[in-house]
């Protein structure tokens, strides 16, 4: 590099230097995979990678309504074309790496994958294996795990695990994924870096913990700081954050060329004029600001209410026939009998509000044990016996108890 910039790492919800403190101003930011939007993808001889790639993480982002600011990393080249990584920064998914930069008084010229750094740091451990042999990478990190699949070197599948409740699950997928990007090949080992119960893991091959020299991060960091001498390195840095970056640089250099050439007559000119027209600038920005976020508030909102409606009438737990189920199980029944001595004559099923049921008993202490039945089984937040329990003709005894989904809000 022209000259030395600081390394900047996001893990675990704070920033981390690769130096002894963070000082303000420009810095490259590592982040971890569950920040990003990360496929292998196949680029044709003639194709656009950016645009090919741009639609591959289009289908699999978590923002399908925000653009993406896609980088693509060139890992092969073939006769057939080039095989890529690419990856891509939501910004709806960066908030909170946003709020930190802005306390830390960063400004980002570059944004890399954590893991890739550590991963070059680790490269010297890793071994390709047989010829056409194939290697999982598993690297654990403060926000997730970081899982490559690695053919003679060469990732196939790159995968970031946030939970590692189903660890055998996300390998058989990422091992699929990699077989249906570069073929079926045999499992050589697995490499481990970090603390990773491979347990459930084992059986798919041998596998071999790495340890890292001194802490993780540094080594990760090291890794980025080669990464960002390169060209060929990728940058998933959003049009936006760039946009900031650019102005920011603009208005450093405007404010050194102001203060050499014009010196004190600037100065003065500035108190004359320049704040009221700087302040009215400020203030229209401001407004603008207002009103793009009042407008994407609104967006939001809105979709949140289509979410929130999908969700409610795709909840088959509140449904009719499931929430009839449930009451025919919950029906007592008469010690050494397998029929109920509980008649339900009546069923008014409401999706918003629950369900109210008529019905007649041989006893009281059956409609009690019923009450309790339906009390006990978690659907219903509040379940009333309305009116008791009457005689009716024949000593049977009637019953009319309402269900509610929702409680009563206290007043």
């Amino acid at each position: 590099m022209a000259e030395s910039i600081q390394i900047v790492a996001y893990e675990g919800g704070v920033l981390r230097p690769l130096g002894v403190e963070i000082v303000p101003g420009e810095a490259v930011l590592a982040l971890p995979l569950s920040k990003l939007v990360v496929k292998m993808v196949r680029v044709a001889e003639g194709e656009d990678a950016v645009e090919v790639a741009s639609k591959a993480l289009a289908a699999v982002s978590p923002f399908p309504d925000e653009p993406l600011t896609v980088s693509c990393e060139v890992v092969r080249e073939t006769e057939q074309g080039r095989i890529v990584l690419a990856a891509a920064l939501p910004e709806g998914a960066a908030d909170d790496i946003a709020d930190a930069l802005d306390a830390a008084k960063l400004n980002v010229t570059r944004v890399d994958v954590l893991a890739l750094g550590e991963l070059r740091g680790l490269w010297p451990q890793l071994s390709s294996g047989r010829t056409g042999a194939r290697q999982l990478v598993l690297l654990k990190g403060a926000d997730c795990l970081s899982l490559f699949v690695l053919d003679g070197g060469q990732p196939s599948a790159v995968r970031a695990i946030t939970s590692e409740g189903d660890l055998r699950r996300e390998v058989m997928l990422s091992l699929l994924e990699a077989e249906d990007f570069g073929g079926a090949k045999p499992l050589d080992e697995i490499a481990v870096v970090g603390d990773v119960d491979t347990s459930e893991i084992g059986q798919f091959a041998p596998v071999r913990r790495l340890e890292a020299e001194g802490d993780r991060v540094a080594l990760a960091l090291r890794g980025v700081e080669e990464r960002a001498g390169e060209q060929s390195s990728m940058d998933v840095l959003p049009a936006s954050w760039r946009e900031v970056l650019e102005e920011t640089r603009f208005k450093a250099k405007l404010k050194r060329f102001l203060a050499v050439s014009c010196g004190i007559w600037a100065l003065v000119m500035a108190v004359l004029f320049g704040v009221p027209f700087v302040f009215g600038l400020l203030t229209d920005r401001q407004k603008s600001l207002c009103k793009d976020h009042s407008r994407q508030y609104k967006s939001v909102l809105a979709m949140k209410e289509k979410v929130d409606l999908v969700r409610k009438y795709s909840d088959h737990a509140r449904g009719a026939l499931e929430t009839m189920k449930m009451v025919s199980d919950l029906l007592p029944l008469p010690e050494g009998s397998d029929t109920s001595c509980i008649e339900l004559n009546s069923w008014n099923f409401k999706r918003e509000d629950g369900v109210r049921i008529t019905g007649e008993a041989d006893s009281a202490e059956l409609v009690y044990q019923f009450k309790d039945a339906l009390t006990e089984c978690g659907l219903f937040a509040q379940v009333n016996l309305q009116g008791g329990v009457s005689a009716v003709k024949g000593g049977r005894q009637r019953f009319d108890i309402d269900c509610r989904f929702e409680g009563e809000e206290a007043e």
